[in-house]
């Protein structure tokens, strides 16, 4: 289990920390890049570093190696079609 993948009790597992903030960056059309670096302890885990169309860095806690690939093509998705569908100013009027 990913370190941002916590569970205590019945809780549900929270996804690792600034995951939330990028993915909704992604779904608005406002997240600039994204690339998994690996972390250095635990060997194995990587996190999320994107910047956002402003110039802000964001990185996630560590997560398995699984998880942050499902989260890079959930992220693809986000930006490739996803943001495409964002009305911005008048567009829609």
């Amino acid at each position: 289990m990913s370190e941002g993948a916590r569970v205590k009790g019945n809780e549900r597992p929270e996804p690792p920390r600034g995951l939330i903030e990028i993915e909704g960056l992604a779904m608005n059309g406002l997240l600039e890049s994204f690339e998994l670096k690996d972390c250095k302890k635990p060997k194995g885990y990587k996190y999320i570093e994107a910047r956002s169309k402003g110039g802000r860095t964001i990185r996630t806690g560590c997560m398995s190696d699984e998880d942050a690939r499902r989260q890079a093509a959930v992220l693809n998705l986000y930006i490739r079609q996803w943001s495409s569908l964002i009305v911005q100013g008048d567009e829609g009027q």
